[in-house]
């Protein structure tokens, strides 16, 4: 199980620094009372050379979704809000997303809940989750069955996330 965790954090790890280039050093914790939920926390830092366009790096855990944003102008920012939050909206990365849009759109544009949003913006979206995963560890879940066809038998040997070999 140690190997499995300490997989899951060297995944997490290679998605935030393959778009951080730098530890993000300014901290501004705050509460947003823009949004009727809840904003846990944003960091903020500045780096030259945007591109103009928003890209974004999402972790979906079980009870935060983490959502690093390089804005175009290169500042970076990280934000955090709750994974399950359905009085305020269906899907955190969604909302995250459309939040920093809203915030930082270069041309003032709004971005209201609940309307499509503009993604001629958005250079690149890169997201993991850690919420299947702890699932199958916990054990927790519902029961289910696979259907597979001729040549992949093998998963019915991997898909349980033994590696007795690790």
């Amino acid at each position: 199980m140690f190997k499995i965790i300490l997989l899951i954090t060297l995944i997490i790890i290679n998605l935030v620094s393959a778009f951080i280039s730098h530890p993000i050093t300014t901290h501004k914790l705050h509460n947003n009372h823009q949004h009727s939920s809840i904003h846990i926390m944003s960091s903020t830092t500045t780096q030259q050379n945007g591109d103009g366009k928003f890209h974004f790096a999402i972790d979906r855990g079980g009870t935060f979704t983490d959502v690093h944003c390089k804005l175009p102008n290169g500042t970076e920012l990280v934000s955090k809000l709750l994974s399950v939050d359905p009085a305020n909206y269906d899907d955190a990365p969604t909302e995250g997303i459309r939040r920093l849009l809203d915030e930082h759109d270069p041309n003032g544009k709004t971005y209201p809940r609940g309307e499509k949003v503009n993604t001629s913006l958005i250079g690149s979206i890169r997201m993991g989750t850690t919420v299947a995963t702890n699932a199958l560890l916990e054990r927790e879940g519902e029961r289910m069955g696979l259907v597979i066809t001729k040549g992949f038998g093998d998963l019915l040997k991997i898909g349980d996330q033994t590696r007795s070999d690790m």
